[in-house]
């Protein structure tokens, strides 16, 4: 699961941070200009250099191993990530549009009928947390 977070950041013991806001995502996505792939959720599975050569011992669940942690950390680092828009539709997709030509889109590539969760954001404003849920069965207010 890949976990975003929006708006101020509240941090606990130098440590976790979490936004007021939080996105977490359990389908592909991927985080685009108008040139590129910035960035994906398979580029978890990716050795951090991408000029390296095939390791068959890669571990790729350490963090900054991949190519993701570093593109990510790059790319929140040299900007500041505004939201304009944000969409959804009828299949579960989400796509997120910031000031600086970044598009973050989801999209659920699921085509079974069994319940399946897509992705949920999460109000973390007050105690009284309400999460909107995107689900293979549609949309709801948890």
């Amino acid at each position: 699961m890949q976990c975003f977070q929006f708006g101020n950041l509240t941090i606990i013991n130098d440590k976790k941070a979490f936004g007021e806001f939080a996105l977490h995502l359990q389908s592909p996505w991927r985080l685009t200009n108008s040139n590129e792939i910035i960035v994906g959720s398979s580029d978890l599975y990716e050795q951090a250099d991408e000029n390296a050569e095939y390791d068959p011992d890669f571990e790729w669940d350490k963090f900054n191993a991949n190519l993701r942690d570093v593109k990510l950390e790059k790319l929140f680092s040299d900007n500041k990530l505004i939201v304009v828009s944000a969409n959804v539709d009828t299949f579960g997709g989400l796509v997120i549009n910031f000031d600086n030509n970044v598009s973050l889109t989801v999209f659920p590539d699921l085509s079974s009928k069994a319940e399946n969760e897509y992705w949920r954001l999460i109000d973390n404003r007050n105690t009284k947390t309400k999460h909107y849920e995107s689900w293979s069965t549609g949309y709801e207010i948890g």
